[in-house]
């Protein structure tokens, strides 16, 4: 079975038409019993007006889409740019900057609705339609795949609040405004309870279904976020007594994923085909956010002075810092942690391939295509470095995720389709490791059949990348492990969350090193302050939301 994954590719070409208008009207005579009898524009809509809230992201896609610069990885080109609310003070609760629980109770409020009344839904009318069997089969799935988005839902509500009120039936207003906080241990148990249930009905694929539309909910994709949900309840975060149970659930929970990829149909790819124009059709895939084919990503990532460049995510010094070497593992920060002369030597020969996959250096030829293609100067006076306004502020560009194949120019623009990762297999070897030797006391312990050190070696080991070998143990492998999530990840709005779940942000944002090429090639690192607190590991409720219901309490520190 080839095509396992989900990717609303399909779904993102048609939600923005069609939402469901249920302002019943004798004008527009759409009243709730037509709803449910009409499949196409009624009952299907309705549930395509849920699938629509994933893509609700807090940013748009063409600017800051990413959280990378509120982390290590990155910094936002223009100050002005809105994730650096995340790092500047711009952040409370009377500005929130999330609509994360806005999104998240709205689609939750409405997959109640529709679960209480999908029972009702009755398109017998429509026996005669040459539809109607692929219809019939698709209503018996609707109630499976609105569990799974509501039990997603749930899942991004808790990695970013915590304790949060758990909802499971429609609401007037006032007991809407009158609901509590629920314990997060309960809403972790809510969600892998729904998706234990839901995961047997949901279809492994729907390449063989009939209709064969890919874009919604699979049983993969329920076992994968059951996986990531339990490996943040066993996180510090959520975990603080380090609870060796909890560890082993998440550690277990993967591995039901790695045993039956190969029967799901998944394997690993390359390293550059996670992303690009075919990265819908990727093996790897489980989960993914399609979007039709635009240029506007690469208007927002590609290099001032790359025409309608705007720099946007330029990864940091403190980034690059982390990739090893080929030849013996060693960082590129230990084996360059002075003034580096770009004129004489290549500090960047033989580092991780990874590397060049998803940063653009000073002395790269990019953006791919041929009409745009030039050499990359991001030093001091370069053609795409300060003191251009918009330059890069760390010396460097994104890479990963833009496709350089798309022409920006003011005549002849190109476009291609765009696939955003929410999860791949690739993830999974990763969880398992952290989970297992969390759960075990060491890298090397086989008591889940395969180690810690196993399970990062198989991604390190592909072709493309072969890198060497994990053999640590004890803390100098958790420092390595962070280090291999971190580049094996980069830009897939991991590390932001990661890092919170580890309790570590001090450690990693609070201060972090761009870099400065003068004009005679010398590289050298500069500081950058951020502000960190504590109370960052959770995200404020909006101070709107506690008004309305005083039952609310507000997180910690805010």
């Amino acid at each position: 079975m080839k095509f396992h994954r989900i990717c609303l590719f399909l779904l993102a070409c048609v939600i923005p038409a069609a939402c469901v208008d249920l302002n019943y009207t004798e004008e527009n005579t759409r009243d709730e019993e037509w709803t449910y009898e009409y499949f196409e524009n009624g009952i299907k809509n309705m549930v395509f007006d849920v699938y629509a809230q994933l893509y609700n992201s807090e940013f748009e896609s063409n600017s800051a889409y990413f959280l990378a610069g509120a982390t290590d990885e990155a910094q936002y080109a223009l100050e002005t740019g809105a994730v650096n609310n995340y790092t500047n003070g711009g952040w409370s609760p009377a500005n929130p900057y999330s609509n994360i629980w806005t999104k998240s109770y709205t689609a939750i409020a409405d997959i109640c609705m529709y679960l209480e009344k999908i029972d009702q839904a009755d398109i017998s009318e429509w026996r005669y339609n040459p539809d109607y069997v692929i219809w019939v089969q698709q209503l018996e799935l609707f109630p499976y795949e609105l569990r799974f988005l509501r039990a997603y839902f749930y899942f991004e509500l808790l990695r970013a609040y915590g304790d949060v009120p758990l909802v499971t039936t429609t609401l007037t207003n006032a007991q809407a405004n009158s609901v509590k906080r629920t314990p997060a241990d309960q809403i972790v148990k809510f969600i892998v309870d729904e998706l234990d249930a839901v995961a047997p009905y949901l279809p492994v694929t729907y390449v063989t279904e009939v209709g064969s539309e890919i874009g919604r909910a699979t049983r993969v994709a329920a076992y994968a976020l059951k996986a990531r949900t339990l490996l943040y309840a066993a996180s510090p975060l959520f975990n603080p007594s380090n609870d060796q149970a909890k560890w082993a659930e998440a550690a277990e929970a993967c591995k039901y994923i790695l045993d039956n990829a190969s029967t799901w149909g998944l394997k690993l790819s390359t390293y550059n085909t996670l992303w690009g124009h075919d990265a819908f059709f990727n093996p790897e895939l489980i989960f993914g956010l399609g979007r039709g084919e635009s240029n506007a990503f690469e208007m927002a990532n590609y290099p001032i002075g790359v025409e309608n460049g705007a720099s946007g995510n330029c990864p940091t010094q403190s980034f690059v810092d982390q990739y090893e070497f080929q030849d013996n593992g060693e960082t590129f920060g230990e084996r360059y942690s002075g003034t580096i002369d770009l004129s004489a030597e290549d500090p960047y020969e033989g580092l991780d391939p990874r590397f060049a996959l998803t940063v653009v250096k000073n002395g790269d030829e990019w953006p791919s295509n041929g009409s745009q293609k030039k050499v990359i100067e991001t030093y001091l006076g370069g053609f795409n470095a300060l003191p251009k306004y918009g330059a890069t502020p760390t010396g460097y560009y994104l890479k990963k995720y833009v496709d350089g194949s798309c022409v920006t120019t003011a005549d002849n623009q190109t476009s291609r389709r765009h696939t955003w990762i929410l999860f791949r297999l690739g993830e999974f070897y990763l969880d398992y490791a952290e989970a297992v030797f969390n759960a075990t006391g060491s890298a090397n312990d086989k008591t889940y059949g395969l180690s810690a050190n196993d399970a990062i070696n198989v991604l390190r080991s592909r072709a493309d990348i072969n890198m060497p070998k994990f053999t640590e143990d004890g803390d100098a492998w958790v420092e390595r492990y962070e280090r291999e999530r971190l580049v094996e990840l980069a830009f897939e709005n991991h590390r932001f969350w990661d890092v919170r779940r580890w309790k570590k942000g001090a450690r990693y944002f609070q201060t972090v090193q761009v870099a400065f090429i003068s004009s005679d090639l010398q590289l050298t690192r500069t500081s950058v302050n951020r502000q960190w607190n504590e109370k960052f590991n959770f995200y404020p409720i909006p101070q709107s939301e506690i008004k309305k219901n005083p039952n609310l309490t507000q997180n910690a520190g805010w």
